[in-house]
């Protein structure tokens, strides 16, 4: 249950909803309340469908690209930490960007202007830091049961944003902008942290896989 908990909350923090709340009307402009819905709940099912192909074939393609688990864990660190540091400071921009993709030249409210796919379902939800902890757990777990609690805690924390979103722009008139941009921060230092963490374990998983010992290695030799 412990860690069907803090798998759930990962999810929800990497997916962040509320980050994104602050992205959809840029994304979304001239778009309907309605019309609006209905993107926001395709492009969420989308999104949990390429979280869930990953993790299903995650093992197959760490194995077509010859990769260790290691690698994909300080690879996912990495990334999720440039994603953190734009979170917490947001005139960096490193990874995800606001910037809207309509065409000048098309209606606003025209169904070919608005965004499929690309940005929202990737990378704003199914992004590469959500998409290397699916595959990094992927390869661990899913010829085991623990690979059950793994996909429910996926589709709470999927299901939680999505109810985040639904009611996003009530959200943003509780908070704010200068509060939801607060709260965004917070998350960005809470990743930060998870960051750091898959980091060290994917150097200690790499340095148990060759046999290496980082206390000993550090030590002169006699």
């Amino acid at each position: 249950m412990e860690n069907f908990i803090s798998t759930t909350v990962l999810f929800f923090i990497l997916i962040d909803p509320i980050g994104l709340a602050l992205f959809l009307p840029s994304l979304l402009k001239g778009v309907t309340p309605a019309r609006m819905r209905r993107v926001i709940i395709r492009e969420m099912i989308i999104a949990l469908a390429i979280l869930l192909l990953f993790f299903f074939l995650g093992s197959e393609l760490l194995a077509t690209l010859n990769l260790q688990r290691s690698t994909l864990s300080i690879s996912g660190a990495v990334v999720l930490f440039l994603i953190a540091l734009g979170m917490v400071f947001p005139t960096i921009g490193v990874v995800t960007s606001s910037s809207p993709i309509h065409d000048s030249h098309s209606p606003a409210n025209s169904e070919d202007a608005e965004p499929f796919i690309v940005p929202i379902a990737i990378p704003l939800i199914a992004g590469p830091s959500s998409i290397a902890v699916v595959m990094l757990n992927g390869a661990k777990y899913i010829d085991t049961l623990s690979s059950l609690p793994f996909i429910a805690s996926i589709c709470v924390a999927w299901g939680m944003s999505l109810g985040v979103l639904m009611i996003s722009p009530k959200l943003i008139k509780l908070f704010g902008r200068r509060g939801s941009l607060a709260l965004e921060r917070l998350i960005g230092i809470l990743l930060i942290l998870i960051s750091v963490q898959m980091f060290m374990d994917g150097l200690k998983e790499y340095s148990q896989n060759f046999g290496l010992n980082p206390t000993q290695a550090a030590q002169p030799a006699e």
